[in-house]
């Protein structure tokens, strides 16, 4: 996914990280009713916006969006690549994590997903209706772009998501980089940007949080909860707000 980080260093800074085995940038996806819940989105309400998801993975989102006629771009660095490649990418990372989280189930909440196997089937959906999705809209609704500069005009976008890149890997994406991808995701937004998760491992909070919510001017933030929860106490977003 978007500039996620080169894990092979992560066995010794993140010991119990499901991803230690995993060898260059992770991608995987969500499901959409994870973003649902991740976002606090009621779907009847997003018809008439634009919305952009940055660093989306194989997620499902802008496929079923699209099925419900709802406009979502979706970027990702690694949409340079052809479908079949990221299938087979996201099939191995995912059974990767899935055979890595049976061996520490006690660090996760199990209240969205019942156990391991059910998270894996399904995660495998959801790469199965990005796939088909990816094939017919690469290039159109599948931009390869880096979340720190962003090939669209200021104010394009009503709503902008950004899931699973910043504050999760605040030991390995620096304050410069979090502060520039934000900048820019609100440059491109003309209502709001939310970002989940806030924490890293053991439900501990990014300490990137307060220091964004200082230093980014002329917004209006809010830490909302959410009724999501994979990772412990991860169960709040940010929320931006364009004045």
């Amino acid at each position: 996914m978007q500039n996620k980080p080169n894990i092979t260093e992560n066995v010794l800074s993140n010991p119990i990280s499901p991803f230690s085995r995993i060898q260059g940038p992770i991608f995987i996806g969500r499901t959409w009713r994870e973003y649902k819940k991740m976002f606090n989105l009621e779907f009847e309400k997003l018809s008439k916006m634009k919305i952009l998801d940055c660093a989306s993975g194989a997620s499902s989102f802008r496929a079923h969006s699209a099925e419900n006629g709802i406009d979502v771009t979706a970027v990702d660095l690694m949409y340079t690549k052809s479908a079949e490649d990221l299938c087979i990418k996201c099939k191995e990372h995912l059974k990767i994590l899935v055979e890595s989280l049976k061996k520490i189930e006690d660090k996760f909440d199990w209240k969205f997903f019942s156990d391991a196997d059910e998270l894996q089937h399904s995660r495998n959906i959801a790469c199965k209706e990005f796939v088909s999705d990816y094939i017919n809209y690469k290039g159109k609704s599948y931009i390869p772009a880096d979340i720190k500069d962003l090939p669209f005009h200021d104010g394009s976008y009503d709503l902008v998501l950004c899931s699973h890149l910043l504050f999760i890997y605040d030991h390995r994406l620096d304050y410069e980089f979090h502060l520039k991808a934000v900048k820019e995701m609100l440059r491109v937004t003309k209502g709001e940007l939310r970002i989940y998760p806030l924490v890293k491992n053991h439900g501990v909070k990014s300490k990137f949080v307060e220091r964004i919510m200082e230093d980014v001017s002329d917004v209006k933030m809010e830490i909302v909860r959410v009724d999501y929860e994979f990772r412990k106490d991860s169960n709040e977003m940010l929320r931006i707000v364009k004045k």
